[in-house]
């Protein structure tokens, strides 16, 4: 035993002496390394970092200890009084609303707040240090103060002291938002947000009865526990219907996205370090191809397999760390810069730190990758005989793998310990492992196909009977040699590009979709919170003018979902997926109809006759069936406006939600909200190009309805998308700098074939001219084979997933694919040229008495 422990430690000593020297032959596969792991340590320690901000910060981005939200009417006295009970209390009423000035207005989000806002943090409005309070207090000439967003201000072409209408009320602008402690916790509002005083919303006449509002009640308690303070709540009005919810309860949304896409562009970032083990991979075959004939000289001084593949095992693993810790600098510091960045413009603090666990699981990342892609040429080093030492010193490939060698233990054993510690690795740093399932037989199905058709490229060009142009003659034979660098970069070159045309095309596709079908068959303005009358007025103004397509209107109301078969919801722990758990967490939009509504179908049971007047019934959106365990003949009891509404399951029904037309999870026939005072939406369709127009006529025919552009709320949405696109294509691009990485590699490490190779052209009588337009074709075509490999993958995985998890139809730019293309041609001439210049200067005569 010590004998063998002592034998070891002579290998790895003389194994460490042979790797001092010149490290420069390394660069591409320790940037590789550092970029991959660089990648995973930024993505995980910024997913981390706002984790936990929200855990640190939860009661300031609540408002309080604890929160009672309705969504129909205000806290009467008796309520006020026990909420006052359990500690201070502070009022918050959201609503959406209207602002006019002149003939200019805006659609807002509208945020009134009483005097004790906010209970924890604070409200900063930029260039004043004045209270808050006094900001919204009344102005002498009776108008109400008002902070607004910059943009409302730009939109309308005002200036701090104008003033502007909102419904009843006038106001004073007396200040510009700068931060809110609980905004971000808001969730996706349409329209600019402003702060108004309780007072002056109530003066508005906005909150009439049936108007959909949140009525939020942020308590900041005296010492009582929150789960006993919400409890007490639920004893003392157990019919009102409150929302409670603590800290945690409010941040969970926030964090199920932040985690989700953590997650993602954790698997998006390791798609870069795969990309990069190939550069690792190329690395170490050019070394053993360097220190073949030293290899040959170790074997011939008794020197075994093992002993050679422990000899440089060692000094790749040594590189690999060496990687890794470039990687870890390299991650951390693009974190502590990234952090405060994204902290302002989310409103959270997130202080530049870096998480210990995230450095691990890009360490380990890293390490796996390492050895994975190092080993495999390490195998070939095994092979190599001594008698290389009798042939010529020359720079080719001896030694090889076939597929005996394949098959043994010592090879796929290894190797396969590693590929399962990666997978295993991702599924726990993700949670899904369903999900790193699909990725790596992707990442597999990739790799075997641009590999496959960089083989059958090289086969069909070797058929290739000699061409009569020289350049392109010597290009097609330096494509196909043996060596050549052909397999890596279309490998390199192909996936990266892959990754970025998947994630650039699935954009484009949403984008597409919006334009195509959703826009044109969207309504242009959606009428909020319309009584009868109003809905009767609106259907003649749309009969008489030209200028509208169709008016239609539904009714709406919101109720929670308190039981099932008579069963209360807490009592049948059921857990919904994260995407559905909001229906059986609060209050959704429900309506009401005697006729199947339009772009619907039924999938199980059967819809309601006209004038039903039976038992109510309910009919659900088929993808909720399963997640929330419904079926025909279940009995839904929902809470609206405080009363128990029941309802039968009595049909199933899926429809087209991406016509852009509107629809609803859960319609019940009208004979179940008789008793209720309804509002109604309501969908207005301007004639295409008349839009503004319509919309000037509304506001001065119906200066009191409350409606949105559907173009506001396209921007919204088009803005996010946007921002999450923006930040994926960045993480998903370093795939390609990887690709371009290894591209380097590879031509690099064949720059003294390719010397060789222009001092015979040089010899035969080929001029400086002659070889660079030979290696300016290969190049190209090298390129060319790239781009479009890469184009038929990121169009087999988008087609994939627009059509089965999006489902919409698939779409591609072509525009796109022909900038990829050319893209990557100029981008593969470019590197090659760069990396192998040296060659066009090679002199025959100091070349050949080197050799």
């Amino acid at each position: 035993m010590n004998t063998a422990a002592a034998t070891l430690r002579g290998w790895l000593r003389v194994a460490l002496k042979d790797l001092r020297g010149d490290l420069r032959r390394f660069t591409i596969l320790l940037a590789c390394l550092a970029l991959g792991v660089g990648t995973i340590t930024l993505v995980g320690s910024v997913g981390a970092a706002l984790q936990s901000a929200l855990l640190r910060d939860a009661r300031t981005l609540l408002g309080g200890d604890i929160e009672a939200q309705l969504s129909y009417r205000a806290a009467n006295p008796e309520e006020r009084q026990a909420f006052a009970g359990l500690g201070k209390l502070g009022e918050v009423v959201e609503v959406m609303g209207r602002a006019d000035a002149g003939e200019q207005n805006s659609f807002l989000a509208i945020r009134a707040v009483d005097a004790n806002y906010p209970l924890i943090g604070s409200v900063t409005v930029k260039d004043t240090d004045a209270p808050l309070p006094s900001l919204l207090a009344p102005r002498a000439d009776g108008s109400f103060g008002l902070v607004a967003d910059q943009l409302l201000l730009d939109r309308l072409g005002l200036k701090l002291g104008d003033q502007l209408t909102i419904s009843d009320a006038t106001f004073t602008l007396t200040g510009i938002i700068g931060t809110e402690p609980d905004r971000i916790t808001a969730g996706l509002q349409f329209g600019l947000p402003v702060l108004m005083s309780v007072d002056a919303l109530n003066a508005t006449g906005i909150l009439a009865p049936g108007v959909l509002a949140s009525y939020r009640y942020k308590i900041l308690l005296n010492g009582t526990d929150p789960d006993a303070a919400m409890q007490s709540i639920e004893t003392s009005f157990p019919k009102a219907g409150w929302k409670l919810a603590g800290p945690k309860d409010a941040t969970a949304d926030l964090a199920r996205f932040f985690d989700m896409f953590a997650r993602f562009l954790t698997i998006v970032g390791l798609s870069s370090l795969l990309v990069g083990g190939l550069g690792v991979s190329n690395a170490i075959s050019a070394y053993v191809t360097e220190r073949q004939r030293s290899i040959a000289t170790m074997k011939a001084l008794g020197a075994t397999g093992p002993r050679i593949l422990v000899h440089f095992l060692t000094q790749v693993m040594l590189l690999t760390l060496a990687g890794i810790v470039l990687g870890l600098l390299l991650g951390t510091l693009l974190t502590m810069v990234l952090l405060p960045i994204l902290g302002g413009l989310l409103g959270l603090g997130l202080p530049p730190v870096v998480d210990i666990v995230t450095l691990w699981t890009a360490a380990g990342f890293g390490a796996l990758t390492g050895f994975a892609f190092g080993y495999l040429p390490l195998r070939r080093a095994e092979k190599l005989k001594p008698a290389l030492l009798f042939r010529s010193a020359g720079s080719a490939v001896e030694g090889g793998l076939d597929w005996r060698d394949v098959l043994k233990p010592g090879l796929w054993l290894p190797l396969g310990v590693a590929a399962a510690g990666i997978y295993a690795l991702a599924a726990l740093t993700t949670g899904r492992p369903l999900l790193v399932l699909w990725y790596a037989i992707g990442v597999l199905g990739a790799f075997l196909v641009l590999r496959g058709a960089a083989w059958l490229l090289q086969r069909g060009l070797k058929l290739i009977p000699p061409l009569g142009n020289a350049a392109l003659r010597n290009a097609i034979k330096s494509i196909w040699r043996p060596g050549a660098p052909a397999p890596v970069v279309i490998l390199s070159l192909g996936l990266g590009l892959a990754l970025l045309l998947l994630i650039a095309l699935i954009d484009g596709n949403l984008r597409h979709q919006l334009a195509r079908e959703s826009i044109p068959n969207a309504p242009s303005f959606v009428f909020m919170d319309l009584f009868e009358d109003e809905v009767d007025a609106l259907k003649e103004f749309s009969v008489g003018d030209k200028s509208v397509e169709s008016f239609a209107s539904l009714p709406m109301v919101t109720g929670a979902i308190e039981a099932i078969n008579d069963t209360p919801i807490a009592e049948l722990n059921r857990k919904p997926p994260a995407e559905f758990a909001f229906v059986l967490e609060g209050e959704i939009p429900l309506s009401a109809s005697d006729t199947l509504p339009d772009q619907s179908t039924i999938t199980e049971g059967s819809w309601w006759p006209p004038n039903f007047i039976g038992t109510p019934e309910v009919s659900v959106f088929q993808r909720l069936k399963e997640p929330l365990g419904l079926k025909l003949g279940d009995v839904l009891t929902f809470r609206v406006f405080g009363e128990e509404v029941k309802a039968k399951i009595g049909s199933f029904r899926d429809y087209a939600w991406r016509s852009g037309s509107v629809n609803f999870g859960f319609v019940l026939s009208p004979n179940a909200f008789a008793d209720f005072p309804l509002s109604y939406l309501g969908l207005l369709k301007a004639v295409p190009g008349e839009e503004t127009a319509v919309q000037q006529r509304l506001v001065a025919g119906f200066p009191e309805l409350l409606f949105l552009p559907v173009g506001e709320a396209l921007e919204t949405f088009a803005a996010i998308l946007a921002n999450v696109t923006t930040a994926v294509e960045v993480i998903g691009g370093l795939a390609v700098v990887s690709g371009v990485l290894v591209l380097a590699g590879a031509m690099a490490a064949g720059r003294k074939q390719r010397e060789s190779d222009a001092v015979v052209m040089k010899v035969l009588g080929a001029t400086r001219g002659d070889v660079l337009r030979a290696y300016l074709v290969e190049y190209g075509l090298l390129g060319l084979l790239a781009a479009v490999l890469a184009a038929l993958l990121g169009l087999a995985g988008t087609w994939a997933f627009v059509e089965f998890v999006l489902e919409i139809d698939f779409w591609a730019d072509p525009s796109l694919l022909l900038w990829v293309t050319a893209g990557t041609i100029a981008l593969a001439i470019a590197v090659g040229m760069l990396t192998t210049w040296s060659a066009l200067s090679t002199r025959p005569a100091s070349f050949l008495r080197e050799e």
